[in-house]
């Protein structure tokens, strides 16, 4: 199963069930690390999509 097979209405879901899974599992510090983190991959995989050919 590819991530595209997602509804966009799954896509939100998954995404809330992970945030309130990760928040339950770690410490307030690491919420915030990996917080960061994950924006900065986002904003990673944003910019090397949009100058790839």
């Amino acid at each position: 199963m590819c991530i595209s097979d997602f509804s966009p209405c799954e896509l939100i879901s998954l995404s809330s069930t992970l945030a309130i899974s990760i928040n339950n599992q770690f410490n307030k510090q690491d919420v915030i690390t990996l917080a960061a983190f994950f924006t900065t991959l986002g904003d990673n995989l944003a910019l090397l999509s949009s100058t790839s050919i």
